[in-house]
């Protein structure tokens, strides 16, 4: 291998760089499954057959070069066999989160043109039934789990994944070319997926992004990340969302191996795999730390003050090191005392051989990074879009800011922010447009290249990058102040009590919240107030303790804000938001506009005969 590609395999397309790969490690781990009690392991000869097989079978159920190839389903080998398979046989992938709507799905599969689509269970297929009428253009149905046993019109339209393996076997004996033949008609500038953005408004819109943006981004991401052939995943973020796709890409050019878990499974899985790395979202670094919090807690007294004087030590020692110091002298003796009592335990319950985790999709809190810094595992925050295939800045394990998204990936990625203090990008890494929306695209890219993020933030002397807010979501008072409600809302959450948190205030005199609280965490409360928590929901969100640890809260992160940005009032919100409802999207970002909707008679309550109190 050329001495440029030392990091990776070469290749201009995803196809061509999976084949590389293939040839270059071929007995070395690439997929790790748990099933029946025990996990499996695939090597990147066997996946690369295996994706060979499933390319040839859509060929020969007549699937052609740029058709558009849809699947839906949870994170399991599946997904990505699947995806590489589809990409070998030149096809498209149009990724469907499997917790999407049937009207959500209805719309993407027209929009998209898809003509062949693999879903995971009876459940998805359920969906297809219902909107069959549809999407004619839908020629055949390949399905993971099961088959399809209704009836006759029914089984013509579904295939088994294992049928279509075995017709894909028959096909390769009889046209062994087929692939190679493919490669040669696709370039980098080929599309390599449509990805639709769940947005928190409107109809979801597909981003097109071509397979030099994927090859090329998986050098630009090496170049920041300290990967290796021998280091192993834990992939539990739902497919469908570009970080995932990303890592999955990355981990073909690299050589690592990735283990699948589902969201319930990873602190299961996680100590049986031993991942030297994982990537997440700051909601499970919030639950890691809060399930951490309580179980202290639930120890007694004498645990928890220990607990409690860890951190503080841990979190003295992590400024010293983020100032560029050594902890010495006492704070190291105590530091060290700290991990060996406290901190290792939880490094044990990932595996102990986590040398970082990635966090993206949404902001990370200084006090999160700092506590599991402090705990000897450091989270790398990184920033992207789907519109930049996740790939933009990052903070590196040589060099990182807590509170920053990190640098550019790369020099050849730019990002400089506007007058209006928005952030551009400009880079491969881009996508090409939205699909069959022109105005949109327009709108997004100026006519220099550079895309219009919607992200608000600012960059330090020393590059790196810092995101105060989503443009469309900053609020201004009726005093004319801005304020950055995901700030706001990420102090709230470091309390366990508080599971989610919506700030409210726009064109208001003040700023208010809507809460939901962790139903554990809140008995807990009562009970260690020397109480006994009612049964009924409502009187337990509104029990005097629950209230008083509210308030406390609310105190503590008001004292770090400027008097127009402060919390007035907060109120409980009857339930947790969920993406069922349609309160959330798939990648669990609230929709501000449904719950201030849905919400509007607990918020008037916040504001009704009290605007006057207060200018």
């Amino acid at each position: 291998m050329s001495s440029s590609h030392d990091n990776g395999v070469a290749g201009d397309t995803i196809a061509e760089m999976y084949a590389n790969r293939a040839l270059a490690t071929p007995n070395a781990p690439a997929y790790m499954t748990r099933r029946n009690g025990d996990w499996q392991t695939l090597t990147w000869q066997q996946a690369y057959e295996k994706s060979s097989d499933i390319a040839h079978g859509l060929i020969a159920i007549g699937a052609k070069l740029g058709d558009k190839i849809a699947i839906i389903g949870g994170t399991r080998e599946e997904w990505t066999l699947c995806d590489l398979g589809l990409l070998l046989a030149g096809g498209v992938t149009v990724p469907i989160y499997p917790s999407s709507l049937k009207e959500t799905v209805a719309y993407i599969l027209k929009d998209s043109e898809t003509s062949f689509i693999f879903i995971e269970d009876k459940k998805q297929l359920e969906k297809l039934l219902a909107i069959r009428a549809e999407i004619p253009h839908v020629k055949q149905i390949i399905l993971w789990d099961g088959h399809a046993e209704s009836d006759a019109k029914v089984d013509e339209w579904v295939v088994p994944l294992r049928e279509l393996c075995d017709r894909g076997r028959a096909h390769r004996l009889t046209t062994p070319q087929a692939l190679p033949e493919l490669r040669k008609q696709m370039s980098g500038s080929s599309i390599a997926t449509i990805i639709y953005t769940s947005g928190t408004t409107g109809n979801p819109k597909g981003v097109v992004q071509t397979h030099a943006s994927f090859c090329i981004g998986c050098r630009f991401g090496v170049n920041a990340l300290p990967v290796k052939r021998t280091d192993r995943q834990l992939l539990f973020l739902p497919m469908a969302h570009s970080f995932a796709k990303t890592l999955s890409m990355v981990a073909v050019y690299v050589g690592f191996c990735t283990a699948f878990s589902g969201i319930d499974t990873i602190l299961e899985y996680v100590g049986q795999v031993k991942p030297s790395f994982m990537a997440g979202v700051p909601r499970i670094y919030e639950k890691v730390y809060s399930g951490f919090l309580n179980k202290a807690k639930q120890g007694g007294a004498v645990k928890w003050a220990l607990v409690q004087w860890a951190i503080e030590v841990g979190i003295k020692a992590s400024r010293e090191i983020q100032a560029g110091r050594q902890p010495g002298g006492l704070l190291a003796i105590q530091w060290k005392l700290a991990d060996k009592l406290v901190f290792s335990k939880l490094r044990e319950r990932f595996g102990g051989k986590l040398q970082w985790f990635v966090s993206g999709s949404a902001p990370l809190s200084r006090e999160l990074a700092e506590f599991f810094h402090a705990a000897g595992m450091l989270i790398l925050e990184g920033y992207g879009l789907t519109e930049t295939n996740s790939l933009t800045s990052i903070n590196q394990v040589t060099g990182y800011k807590f509170g920053t998204v990190g640098k550019a990936l790369h020099p050849e990625l730019q990002v400089k922010i506007a007058a209006d203090g928005e952030i551009l990008t400009k880079g491969i890494t881009n996508l090409v447009g939205y699909y069959k929306l022109p105005d949109a695209t327009a709108e997004a890219i100026d006519p220099d290249g550079w895309f219009h993020t919607g992200d608000i933030g600012e960059i330090d002397s020393e590059g790196y990058i810092k995101i105060t807010d989503r443009k469309k979501d900053l609020m201004k008072t009726s005093g004319g102040k801005y304020v950055a409600p995901q700030m706001i809302e990420n102090q709230l959450k470091l309390d366990p009590i508080i599971s989610q948190a919506v700030v409210v205030g726009d064109n208001r005199k003040y700023i208010t919240a809507l809460v939901a609280i962790n139903l554990d965490t809140a008995k807990q409360v009562i009970t260690d107030g020397g109480q006994t928590p009612p049964t009924d929901l409502t009187q337990l969100a509104n029990h005097p303790l629950v209230e008083q640890r509210l308030e406390a809260k609310k105190k503590e992160v008001n004292s770090k804000l400027g008097s127009w940005e402060q919390v007035k009032y907060m109120k409980v919100l009857p339930r947790e938001l969920t993406e069922q409802d349609g309160e959330l999207t798939p990648s669990l970002k609230v929709k501000r506009k449904v719950v201030v909707d849905r919400y509007r008679d607990l918020i008037e309550s916040m504001y009704q005969g009290k605007e006057k109190d207060k200018d």
